[in-house]
Parts: structure tokens; sequence; C-alpha cells
């Protein structure tokens, strides 16, 4: 029996050990692991090198690229793997939270889970050839397919894969590490299609040897020289009609935060595609690819982007890109656009240098600093700016804004070149009520459709008489039709369909020539297009084609714009402009009784609240941090015969609503001026401060307002509620509560209000419209003049 009791504890023991030793694994496996070093080897295609040409093509115009991504139906490099997204953003669902990656982005520890990526999504089928496509790899693995590629063979390091269009008529491909060796684990997957180039004709691919002439020279194979030839031929063949490349989009800086020259996008990651702030392409290929085809090279720094990033930058170009191309120099892009980042982080260094109280107004004077910092550096590294343009981006419908950043500080002496974006066709109400393509060329090319092609050029002279007084020339960053409905989320959704037809219309290749021709005789030089082949999506019809393969004949836009090419050789003259001694501009400030805005009729019941042109509320008036995300807002007011339509948008990170004052929580605070009178102060009669709260039923008077009696407050309805980055206020406000009954042509003066607590007890912040100092709210002649408009 003793010995029997002997034997039990012994094997509890035990037990007990081995419990304690699985639990000890458990949690080494659990605990988060370092950033693995990837190995040092990198992979070398197995044959020498090889000289490729350099084409030269002449052209009158240029070509924005794409973003990087699965998506992208430009095709731009001959290694399919670099357009997919980075296995980190896990975009096929994979059960991978405990997946480690290496500083490259490779896996390299699954730890019981998987990780995978897209290469190829939602493309026509002739995008690429369909047909069997090489998988090469480093390490110790194995890959899964997906969607509509196929494995064919496996053997150490080498797959075969069939690409074939799915049953949808769409291309779309993806792969997964179904398993890894953590102590070789596979990395530096290139997938390469067959075939490959002849030597001296990097335009074309090559089935194979029996393709190559001895005038072509020797058959390159993409699966021996891919890490040479780089780029597809098709993409190739496609640029090269262009006298200028301009790589914004390519680089990955649109919503990017990088700043340290340690943290660009890099040769060896596993990817170069992905979402914002993920993907873009190193500079050595940009540059690469500038040399390759011989064209001029359009480079924009990230907003964030400090000196030390600045001047690599400027050190890498100088040293590599051929010196007998052009190099236009922007800072950013579009740093007025609201949609962007940048808009807040050009606004946030402003008022950080104590610029002023707006936020917008100090964001485009802190980009004239900065830019002009930049193009300093530049200058410096160069020894000089005889090889680059200094361009500083306008806004293609605000010729007030170009004057204003030409302007400050003199911005304009330090500056080659102003460049706008010239989109024509953005009447998206019309669009709404179109139902035949025939509706939307009316739209465009009626002078009183708002953006029509008219319009757009009209735009286009009033910005080259500002450039030319100036002394600096006019170009186009980007331009082309806009056709797009920003608020739909469905490319079959109204009128997403009649603004595809009409991109593929015969009729858009004849705007197309009318544009050009209207740009060059309006006094535009360079212009960029936009751009490379992409598909159709709800966000627009951009691409001069919808795939890079896409016949000449079925590409109305691209045809047109290769017929310009052809009977227009570049039509201005490179020079060096005079600049004028003193700003030719120099005029007394905006007459403050003039109207800032209109106010519009609210013809459809459903939209009333739809924000279609907000004004932004920016302007910090108390409290010391400003941010877009938690003291921001939008707002807009629509009008018909018996209602204000007032629409409030409140960003907030938190909603604070305890105080018996509702100006001390999160409240909205509308003030008008129904007289339009302007005075300095509150005149009791005609100047109203309404605030609104949630949890409150009815509106409140501001301390300093006229009065209204109980029956005209309770005639104001609203609605305010919550959402989650923030809250929304809809308001009904009576012009019989208000004592008035406006008409087409009348003025008002107005301005909006949030209040902001965050802790609650007393208000943290206030941001305003309208403001020169603090005193503001109780002085409307520091309000916005508004005009009450018909159309």
């Amino acid at each position: 029996m003793l010995r029997k009791i002997i034997t039990i504890l012994l094997a509890l023991a035990l037990l007990l050990v081995l419990l304690q030793a699985g639990l000890y694994l458990y949690r080494e496996w659990r605990k988060p692991q370092p950033v693995t070093q990837p190995p040092q080897t990198q992979p070398t295609p197995p044959v020498g090198q090889v000289e490729l040409p350099a084409i030269q093509q002449e052209s009158s115009l240029g070509i924005n690229t794409n973003e990087i991504g699965y998506s992208d139906a430009s095709i731009p490099f001959v290694d399919l793997f670099r357009s997919a997204n980075p296995f980190q953003e896990n975009i096929l669902h994979l059960k991978a939270e405990n997946v480690t990656y290496d500083a490259n982005g490779w896996p390299s520890n699954l730890n019981g889970g998987e990780a995978g990526t897209r290469f190829l999504g939602e493309l026509p089928p002739d995008t690429i050839p369909a047909s069997e496509y090489t998988v090469l790899y480093d390490g110790d693995g194995e890959l899964r397919y997906g969607n509509d590629a196929v494995l064919v063979s496996h053997s150490p390091g080498r797959d075969i894969i069939k690409l074939n269009p799915g049953t949808n008529g769409r291309l779309d491909a993806s792969l997964v590490i179904a398993y890894t060796n953590p102590d070789d684990y596979l990395r530096n997957i290139r997938i390469l299609p067959p075939g490959g180039i002849c030597q001296n004709n990097p335009l074309k691919r090559a089935e194979d040897a029996s393709a190559c002439t001895a005038t072509d020279g020797m058959f390159l194979p993409f699966v021996d020289y891919y890490d040479q030839i780089v780029f597809n031929p098709d993409y190739l063949d496609f640029m090269k009609d262009f006298q200028a490349i301009r790589f914004m989009p390519m680089s990955g800086i649109t919503r990017n935060p990088v700043e340290h020259w340690a943290d660009r996008p890099r040769m060896e990651e596993a990817t170069w595609g992905g979402t914002y702030g993920a993907r873009g392409a190193p500079l050595e290929i940009m540059v690469e690819l500038a040399n390759r085809l011989h064209k001029d090279a359009w480079f924009n720094i990230p907003h964030a982007a400090d000196d030390e990033y600045v001047r690599e930058y400027a050190a890498y170009v100088r040293d590599h890109l051929n010196p007998e191309l052009k190099i236009y120099l922007e800072y950013s892009n579009e740093i007025w656009n609201a949609t962007f980042s940048h808009d807040e982080y050009t606004q946030k260094k402003g008022i950080e240098l104590g610029l002023g109280l707006n936020a917008a107004e100090v964001g485009y004077e802190y980009y004239t600093i900065r830019a002009r910092q930049i193009f300093a550096e530049w200058e410096q590294v160069f020894g000089g700016r005889d090889r680059f343009v200094r361009v500083l981006g306008g806004w293609d419908t605000r010729p007030d804004f170009a004057e204003k950043v030409l302007s400050y500080d003199d911005t304009y002496q330090n500056v080659d070149a102003l460049a706008i974006a010239p989109y024509f066709g953005g009447n998206i109400k019309g669009f709404r009520e179109s139902s035949t393509v025939d509706d939307i060329f009316r739209l465009t090319t009626d002078k009183n459709s708002y953006r029509s092609l008219p319009e757009v050029l009209e735009g286009v002279r009033k910005h080259a008489k500002l450039a030319q007084q100036f002394g600096v020339d006019l170009l186009g960053y980007e331009g082309g039709q806009g056709l797009v409905d920003w608020a739909t989320r469905k490319p079959d959704q109204h009128p997403n369909p009649l603004l595809f037809a009409a991109n593929r219309d015969p009729r858009m290749g004849e705007l197309y020539t009318q544009f050009l021709d209207g740009w060059g005789q309006e006094g535009g030089k360079l212009l960029m297009l936009f751009s490379a082949p992409r598909t159709c999506q709800w966000f627009g019809c951009w691409g001069l084609k919808e795939y890079i393969t896409q016949p000449r004949t079925q590409a109305p836009k691209y045809n047109a714009v290769l017929d310009f090419i052809a009977q227009h050789k570049q039509w201005w003259v490179d020079q060096t402009l005079p600049k004028p001694a003193h700003n030719p501009l120099a005029t007394q400030p905006r007459d403050p009784n003039e109207p800032v805005i209109v106010w519009r009729p609210a013809r459809e019941p459903d939209r009333v609240f739809f924000l279609e042109n907000p004004r932004t509320l920016d302007l910090l008036l108390e409290g010391s941090v400003w941010d877009k995300r938690n003291l921001f807002g939008k707002w807009q007011g629509k009008w018909d015969d018996d209602f204000l339509f007032l629409t409030v948008r409140a960003y907030d990170s938190k909603r604070v609503w305890d105080s018996d004052n509702p100006q001390d929580d999160d409240s909205i605070m509308f003030m008008l001026d129904t007289d339009n009178s302007r005075d300095g102060h509150l005149d009791g009669k005609h100047d109203y401060q309404l605030v609104f709260t949630c949890g409150q039923d009815q509106a409140t008077l501001g301390e300093n307002s006229a009065p209204l009696s109980a029956e005209a407050l309770h005639s104001i309805r609203f609605d305010m509620r919550a959402v989650y980055d923030g809250y929304w206020l809809e308001a009904w406000i009576p012009w019989k509560a208000l004592g008035m009954k406006p008409k087409i042509g009348d003025r008002v003066s107005a301005n909006v209000a949030i209040n902001d607590d965050d802790d609650g007890g007393s208000r943290d912040g206030r941001v305003t419209w309208m403001a020169q100092d603090k005193n503001a709210l109780n002085d409307p002649s520091q309000w916005g003049v508004i005009l009450f408009s018909g159309r």
C-alpha cells in the first residue's frame, strides 16, 4: 500500500512539473515579441547586370502616377507582389493577432496563426496576361493561394500558379503563409509573369527568345531579370508619351505623417502597397522610372518631413537623377483640402507659431513658410536652383487663395510657378437630377453650370493673369474631367453609372480636346493630367484608361490626349519671368460689409441638412489646444420662405453635459444680426444668440441676446445627437420667430461657435467661424455677411 501511495505522489509531482513547464512555455509564446531583424542576405537574380536603354520621346503634357495598391490597374511593376498590401494590415481577416514580423514586414513567426495579403483586386480581365506565373521566395515555408490564383506546381522556393479571371469577370488574387520556419522564415516573395523583354525594346513583352531579333537584342526573361527590368513594359509604354511624371500618388505622401528619413519607404520592405501612411514607392524607384523614360520628375515633400528628410531627399535626387531632366519641387499636396490630414497639420503649426487666430489662414501662411524653407534647403544641397522649379500649390476655384499664398511675406519672390488642378464637371446637384448621359454632357458644357468646362477655363484665365502679375508660370499639378458624386459609396449607385458612361463616351474625348486647347490658350503651361490607368469606382473615373492594356480605341480620353500631343508641341517658352519689386496686388483689406458666403435655397426636402459646401469652425477663441478630432466643426445654412435650416457638425473626443449654464458644456451658439446693421456691440433688438445643447428640448438665449418670447423660442425645433466622434445639430429656425421674412438678395450677418467641455465644470475651449478678437461673439461687426441666394 505504501509503495502504491508513493507511486501516486511521484506521478502527481511529475504532473505538477509538466504543468508548470507548459504554463511557462505558453506564457513565453503569448508575450509580445521584439521586431525580428531580417537575415542580411537579399534575393539576387541568377544573372549578371545588363544595360537597358533610356527612352526619349518628346511631349507637351505630363501625367500623374497612381497610389500603389493591389487594385491599381496601371500595374507599374513586373513583380506583382510589390503592389500587395502589407501583411500587418491583415486584409484577409485571418487569425493573425499573434503573428510577429521582421523589420521589413515579413511574418517571422506565425505563433499558431496565419499571415496573408492580396496582390491583385477587382481588375478587368485583360489587365495582365491570363497565364502561369512564377512565385519565388526565400526561406522555409508554405504558401496557399486564393481567389483567382491556383497552385499548379511546387518546389522549394518556387511555385507555379495560374491566374485567370473569375466568373465575376474580374481578376482577384491573394496568398497566405500557412507555415513558416521561425529559424528560416519565408520571405522575399516575388510574383513574376511569363515571358520577358528584348533588351533593346523594353516597352514590349516578348513571349520567349524567338521574339527577339538581332536588332532587339538578347531575350531577358522576367523570372531572371526582374530586379533590373523593374517596370512592367506595358506601364512604360503608357508613360513614355508624357513629358513629365508627377510622383505624388506613387510616393504615398497623402495622409502620411512621416517625419524622419529613416522612416521613408525602403527598397527592402516586403511590399510597397497598402493604406494611407503605409504605402509608397522608394525614392530610388521613382528616380529610376524618370531616368528610364527620360522624363522630367515632379516630387512632393511630405507635410511633416523634417529638415534632414528634406536634405537627404534632395541629395539623392541630385546624385542619381539624370541632370538633363528638370525637377518640379512642391511641398505637400492641396494643404487647403480639409479631407487631408496635412490641412490640419499646417493649421496646427501656424497656431503654434502664433501667426493668428484663424486656423485656415495661419495654415496657408505656414504652408508658404515651410515651402520657402524647403526650396532654400534644396538650393543649398544643389549649389543653386538651375535644375529645379519651385512650385507653390493653388486652389483652382479660388484665385484669392493664390493671391494670399503668393503675397504672404512676398513668397512670390521665392517661387517659380503657381500650380492648380483644373477639373471640369462638378455640378453634383445636376448630376443627381440627371437621367441620361446627354444630361451629364449638357451640364458639363453649359457655361451657367457649376464647374462646367467654360467656367473652369475662365478660372484658368484668371489664374494665368494672376501668375503673370507675380512673375511666375501657371502649371497644372492635376487636371481633367471631375465627374464624381462624393456622397455615393457604391459604383452602381446613381448617378455613378451615368458618370462612368460619360467617361466612356466619344464626346468625352471631344471635351478633352477643348479642355487642352483652352488650357494653353488661356495661359497654362505644363499640365499633369490625372491620371495613369484606373478602374471606375464610386470615388471617380480618373484614369485616362481603365486598365493598362485597354485598347486606345476603347479609351476616348486617352485617344484625345495622344492626338493632342501629336498635334501640339510645347507651346510655351522655358524662361525665367521677371519678378515685380513689390507685391503687384497689394490692396486694401476686403470690405467687411461684402458677403462672405451665400445661403442657398432648400429645394430638396431630404437633403436640407446635408453638408454640401460647409464652412469650418476652427478659429480658436478660448483654450490652448486645437484639434480636428476634439475642437473643430463644420456648419451650413439653407433657407426657404419659412425656415432657416441650420446644420452643425461638431468633432469632440469627449462629450460632457453637466452644468447649469449650457455654454459651460458641449454646446453650439448660433448668432444672427437680422438687420445686418453690424454694430460693434449687440443692439438688444436684432442681434440674437441661440444656444443648443444635448438633452434639452428647447434652445436658450445667450446672456446678451435680443429677447424672444417663450412662444418664439418653443417654435425653434432642433435635433442634437451624439455620434462616435462628436455630435450633430439640425435646427429648424422659423423666420417668423425672428421677426423677418427674407427674400433673394437680402443680407444678414451671422456667426457660429462650438463650446467645449472635456472634464466637467466650466468650459475648456471655444472655436468659431469668424472673429478678429476674443470679443467676437458679442460684436456683430466681426460676424460674416451672408447673401440669400436663389440658386
